[in-house]
């Protein structure tokens, strides 16, 4: 690629360029190459991968399984060389080498032909009637003026948007979701003679310092994140002194560490050995879409009509304002719901999208939908929908959504909410009625559980001649016009799992009970009690699901019961509740390094 080291007034012409190499620009940029189009990254860094190389977070966040194929290919390449932890699904995090990220998602998009020019950042953009038709790139060797049909920003900071006036939210300092550094520290095998700088922090205790997670590697490597408040991440001068300012801290944090001890446990024979390239950003600027994602359609699983992916992972508002761990925020599970297309499209805009942290949602939403997994599905839906417009020379207003949702999912990615829900899965749980019992008959019969597409279930019964149905719609039940006994699961004692497991579902002196055996017979876990207070008159229906099983059933008051819940929900019972277990300070020791991903 040839770039002259002036900005000329004539742009350079490009089909599409992706602004930001982050998770969701490389996938958006793996989505939309072909052999006939021009794709140009612009990357401020020098690698790509963004938050999760050059922020430090070496750990992918959200549903790693399913996320589609480019993906799966990097975490291939990672396993291929124990340079990636085996994807546990109710860990909240899954650690890999982010040296090595950065490596095989460059190697990537060059063997695709894709243009990447790093030390680059987008300084000007002009937009006419919603359409983007030119963007200034200050590069090491000066000004590029570009001139795109198609533009992804990826940014995390709505760099576009902003210049080319769209309209955008900017919380601002002690407003935002606060940064944290990310550094390394290695054991060296003797004592160390810790230091701290003047003008560093002197900490005495676990509460007065910054929120702070370590994770331990057998290797000796410690791996330290580190809040950061107090500071405008989308501001120049704002994230300058954030960088500085959390040097000061990291510091402070480190003669902690060797001296006192977090959690009782000094690193009194670790030194520094690394520190993230850049503090890590969890929000700078939002835009105001077509569709602005609340927080309580995130609650409620929306479906929507143009999903383009999946949110996997639950909301993680860490308090702005606030350095400490006490207290640091909201962790509550999330189901697992629809992104839809509108909300990476800025409002009015016809050839740019924003997928990411950037995209249309309100704060609390974004707190969820912005870790790497996730973004790395709107990145690569937002690519398909570039590549569309540009194959038939459509805008946005234009865009055929089912062919691109055919598309997306052709490429790996399943928009179909019941393949979901493996992710922390022991904290998925539901237990709530369907109707009240004044709304029942009092001699239901022949049940029937119809589990559907995106989460969905139907529950039907018998009420004398009548049939008598529900559906579980949006984790909300509604009654819904029967035309006839739908077929789906009716009584029976035993479902085969999805992991090769039975269940036997039994109800005994008037409890629902349920056991969990392997396909050969063998007992894997004691009889589990349910609920304890069951019509045994009326035999319950079980189906089985992605990761356990929903049952319906009806209680000793007469109330029509829903229950859905993991294996794990019935092997080892009830499991610490999720507000507190994300809350709680995390020291994990990494295992040994498996081949298996």
């Amino acid at each position: 690629m040839t770039m002259p080291t002036t900005a000329t007034g004539v742009g350079e012409p490009t089909d599409l360029v992706v602004v930001g190499g982050g998770m969701a620009g490389v996938m958006a940029a793996l989505a939309a190459k072909t052999p006939e189009n021009r794709v140009l990254v612009v990357e401020p860094s020098n690698v790509l991968g963004g938050q999760g190389t050059v922020g430090g977070v070496a750990g992918f966040c959200g549903d790693t399984a399913r996320v589609n194929a480019p993906f799966a290919e990097l975490v291939a390449r990672l396993a291929a060389h124990q340079l990636i932890e085996p994807y546990r699904p109710n860990d909240d995090r899954r650690p890999y080498d982010l040296e090595w990220c950065a490596f095989f998602l460059q190697e990537m998009a060059l063997v695709r032909g894709i243009e990447v020019l790093l030390h680059a950042r987008v300084v000007g953009a002009r937009a006419a009637a919603g359409v983007v038709q030119e963007l200034t790139v200050c590069t090491a060797g000066g000004l590029v003026t570009l001139a795109p049909r198609f533009v992804i920003d990826a940014s995390g900071a709505c760099t576009v948007p902003l210049l080319a006036g769209f309209p955008v939210v900017h919380e601002g300092a002690n407003r935002q979701l606060p940064m944290s550094l990310y550094f390394t520290m290695w054991e060296t095998g003797r004592k160390v003679a810790p230091i701290l700088p003047e003008g560093c922090p002197r900490w005495t205790n676990d509460d007065e310092i910054p929120m702070t997670s370590l994770h331990r590697f057998p290797s000796g490597k410690v791996e330290v994140k580190m809040k950061v408040v107090g500071f405008d991440a989308a501001d120049g001068r704002g994230r300058s002194e954030a960088e500085m300012f959390a040097r000061r801290q990291m510091h402070g944090l480190i003669h902690y560490l060797q001296t006192v001890g977090y959690r009782g446990r000094k690193l009194d024979t670790h030194v520094l050995a690394s520190v993230s390239r850049g503090i890590g950003v969890r929000e700078e600027r939002r835009i105001i879409g077509e569709h602005v994602l609340t927080e309580g359609e995130a609650r409620r699983a929306v479906i929507f009509p143009d999903a383009v992916a999946v949110n996997t992972y639950h909301i993680d508002f860490h308090w702005p304002d606030r350095m400490e761990r006490a207290g640091t925020g909201i962790t509550d599970m999330l189901d697992p719901h629809h992104l839809p297309l509108r909300m990476m499209i800025p409002r009015g805009a016809k050839n740019l999208l924003v997928p990411g942290r950037g995209a249309s949602g309100d704060q609390t939403a974004m707190s969820a939908f912005r870790v790497m997994a996730v973004v790395a599905q709107m990145g690569f839906a937002a690519g398909h929908a570039a590549r569309q417009c540009l194959e038939t020379g459509t805008d946005l207003s234009n865009i055929a959504v089912p062919r691109l949702q055919a598309t997306i999912e052709a490429g790996g990615q399943s928009l179909n909410l019941s393949d979901y829900g493996e992710y922390l899965r022991c904290d998925l749980f539901s237990h709530e009625p369907v109707f009240d019992r004044d709304e029942l008959s009092r001699s239901p019969r022949d049940l029937r559980l119809v589990r559907q597409r995106d989460g969905c279930f139907i529950v039907a019964w018998r009420e004398g001649d009548a049939v008598v149905s529900a559906e579980r719609r949006e984790k909300r039940w509604a009654a819904v016009p029967p035309a006839s006994m739908p077929d789906g699961t009716g009584a029976a004692s035993e479902v085969a799992l999805a992991e090769g497991m039975l269940a036997r579902v039994s109800t005994s002196t008037g409890r629902l009970l349920v056991r969990i055996a392997t396909v050969g017979g063998s007992v894997t876990a004691t009889e589990r009690e349910l609920a304890p207070e069951v019509n045994a008159r009326v035999a319950p229906v079980v189906a089985a699901t992605r990761t356990g099983l929903a049952i319906v059933y009806v209680d000793g008051p007469g109330q029509l019961m829903f229950w859905h819940g993991s294996i794990e929900r019935i092997v080892d019972g009830p499991p610490v509740a999720s507000s507190v277990r994300l809350n709680s300070p995390p020291e994990h020791v990494a295992e040994p390094h498996s081949l298996t991903a």
